[in-house]
């Protein structure tokens, strides 16, 4: 077999006959020139398959069905999309199966041929694990010639296809049946359908759906730099995440000694335990004694029960200093004496100060 494989040319255009079922092994194929003059033809297995420039499958007639949609005629990039709206009210079963191949187009009218996606998806997977990749599918139907005077038949796998005057398709089981369904016309035979030329408006590549079967095999080259430019961002990322995290910790530590420093410097002689939980105590005990303070002073005031103003109340433990001026010192002597034993001092020019000895009450 490597010798007769060796000895096959390449063609410019190889068109291989997809079966209808799918326990294929092997496909039959025919090789042309670049004008469809056909050059060879045979039998082999996806992987034997000859060399070519163009690969076209040919889509047996009993898994296609066709369809006359009115489409504009310069739809563009929007075929396929305008495709799949007409055919919605059409298709029955399963509509994500079905996959539209645009055929020729006369005016606004436009061929379409509808097969199962999923059956045409593996046979070309078969052929892409081969290292086969097509370029263009053509349904049996499109190599029927046309003829203004007699409807065309032709034999393929599976019953006889055949095209009338005024441009009907089918498929039946026996040529018998053609009579009824050729316009009353007599059938003229086609042989050798598989290897008539493409006409050139069934020459269309692969829909969109199936673009990924088409061209050079999948290239992991771009792919792999972008893995590696990943690996390298992440590993950045990660060294950027951890020289932070080393920062926030040093800025902690020092923050931490700070705070020790401080406390020690406020409360010298207390052993530190945890600083900001003593720090807290320690204010909640001073804010008690400004409160015990202030009670003392209003207590001290409201016993006194005379109109002064003191420059200055000082509560401490061992008592209240109260600082007033000397007019007022010796306009209320007689009350400041009687409020309790006080020591009487000067306390600049101009005030006297009183100082009480009291205990808390």
């Amino acid at each position: 077999m490597s010798g007769i494989m060796a000895a096959l040319p390449r063609f410019p255009i190889l068109r291989v006959s997809l079966p209808p079922d799918e326990a294929w092994t092997a496909l039959a194929w025919n090789g042309f020139s670049a004008n469809y003059a056909l050059a060879g033809s045979g039998m082999s297995p996806p992987a034997e398959l000859p060399a070519a420039d163009e690969l076209e499958i040919l889509l047996p007639a009993r898994r296609v069905s066709m369809h006359r949609l009115e489409l504009p005629v310069k739809a563009g990039k929007h075929l396929d999309a305008l495709i799949r709206q007409a055919l919605e009210d059409r298709l029955l079963g399963d509509r994500d199966d079905a996959l539209a191949v645009p055929g020729p187009a006369a005016g606004t009218e436009r061929r379409v041929w509808v097969c199962s996606r999923r059956w045409l998806e593996r046979a070309l997977d078969r052929l892409a694990a081969a290292g086969r990749e097509a370029v263009r599918l053509i349904p049996e139907y499109e190599l029927l010639p046309e003829s203004a005077d007699a409807a065309v038949h032709a034999a393929v796998a599976g019953g006889t296809i055949f095209r009338t005057v005024s441009g009907r398709f089918g498929i039946v089981g026996n040529e018998a049946a053609l009579a009824r369904l050729a316009d009353g016309e007599t059938p003229r035979r086609v042989e050798d359908i598989a290897r008539r030329p493409c006409p050139p408006g069934c020459r269309s590549g692969l829909p969109p759906a199936l673009a990924r079967f088409a061209g050079q095999r999948f290239d992991w080259r771009p792919l792999r730099a972008a893995g590696v430019l990943l690996a390298v961002s992440a590993a950045l990322a990660l060294l950027g995440a951890a020289a932070r995290w080393h920062h926030l910790e040093n800025r902690a530590a020092r923050l931490q000694h700070e705070i020790r420093q401080t406390f020690a410097a406020a409360y010298p002689g207390t052993p530190i335990v945890d600083p900001i939980l003593q720090w807290q105590s320690k204010q909640r005990e001073s804010a008690l004694a400004r409160d015990d303070a202030l009670d003392t002073a209003i207590g001290v005031a409201s016993r006194l029960g005379i109109p002064i103003r003191p420059r200055a109340i000082e509560v401490g433990e061992s008592g209240v200093r109260l600082t007033l001026t000397d007019s007022e010192a010796a306009q209320f002597k007689t009350q400041l004496e009687a409020f309790g034993r006080a020591e009487r001092m000067p306390a600049g020019a101009g005030f006297t100060q009183f100082i009480y000895r009291l205990g808390r009450e």
